[in-house]
C-alpha cells in the first residue's frame, strides 16, 4: 500500500514565504545541483521535456473531492523540467526532503545545504514535484488537491506501472531504457520531475512558466 508522504507544516503559505528568500531563474538549477552534490552524485542532467502525456490511467486521488482532483491531476502531464542524478535515496534523504526547516542535513557537516531549504526553490515553477529513486515513486501535493499532501509507492512491488502507466510514463525518457516497461526493477539513480505551472490558482505562486522560460534558464545557467 502507498504511504503518506506529505511535508510536515501547513505548507502552501510556508512555501510562499520561503520563495521570497530563494531567487527565481537559473538559481533554481544551482539549488538542484547543490542537492545532488550533497547526495554525493557524480552526474547531474537537466532535461526540458516538451511532451504532453496521456492522463487516462493515473493514480486514483484520495482527495475528498475525487472528481475535481482527478481532473486536476491530468494537468501535470504536460511540459516539465527533469533533473536526473546517479544517487539513490537513503531513508534519511526521504525524511530530509519532507521536512521544510528541520532538515536531517543539520547533523552532517560535510553537506553543503545545511539549512535544507534549497529544494523548495523548485516551487517557483511547479506545485506538484515528483520523483523516482531506487524502487520508489513519490510526489508532494502541498495544496492537498489530490493526495492529501503526497504519497510514496514501491513501484516495483506494487506494480504501479501496470496499474497506472500514465503516472510513470513521463519518467521513461531519462531512464535510458528501450523496453516498454523500465519500471520492473529499481532505477539506479534519482529523477525529479517538475511539471510547469500553467494556471494562477496556486497559493504558492501565481507565476506561470512556459518551456521557453526554462530554456532561458538553461542558457543563463
Amino acid at each position: 500500500m502507498p504511504e503518506n508522504y506529505s511535508q510536515d507544516e501547513p505548507i502552501t503559505r510556508r512555501l510562499h514565504g520561503i520563495l521570497k528568500d530563494y531567487p527565481d531563474g537559473s538559481q533554481i538549477l544551482r539549488e538542484i545541483l547543490q542537492n545532488s552534490d550533497d547526495a554525493k552524485s557524480t552526474e547531474q542532467i537537466f532535461i526540458l521535456d516538451h511532451n504532453t502525456y496521456p492522463s487516462n490511467r493515473l493514480i486514483k486521488p484520495n482527495s475528498v473531492n475525487y472528481e475535481r482532483a482527478n481532473l486536476r491531476l491530468g494537468r501535470y502531464q504536460g511540459p516539465a523540467l527533469l533533473a536526473k542524478n546517479n544517487t539513490i535515496f537513503e531513508k534519511r534523504d526521504f525524511e530530509s526532503l519532507r521536512n521544510l526547516s528541520n532538515s536531517k542535513k543539520k547533523d552532517q557537516i560535510d553537506k553543503i545545504g545545511v539549512m535544507g531549504l534549497g529544494f523548495n526553490s523548485i516551487y517557483h515553477i511547479t506545485d506538484f514535484p515528483s520523483f523516482i529513486t531506487g524502487d520508489k515513486y513519490a510526489n508532494f501535493d502541498p495544496h492537498k488537491w489530490h493526495f492529501l499532501g503526497g504519497i510514496i509507492y514501491n513501484f516495483v512491488d506494487e506494480k504501479l506501472f501496470e496499474e497506472s502507466p500514465d503516472q510513470l510514463a513521463p519518467f521513461k525518457i531519462p531512464c535510458d531504457e528501450t523496453c516498454d516497461n523500465p519500471f520492473k526493477k529499481p532505477f539506479k539513480g534519482t529523477v525529479f520531475r517538475y511539471p510547469l505551472r500553467d494556471y494562477t490558482e496556486s497559493e504558492i505562486s501565481n507565476k506561470i512558466y512556459k518551456p521557453k522560460e526554462i530554456l532561458d534558464m538553461f542558457h543563463n545557467f
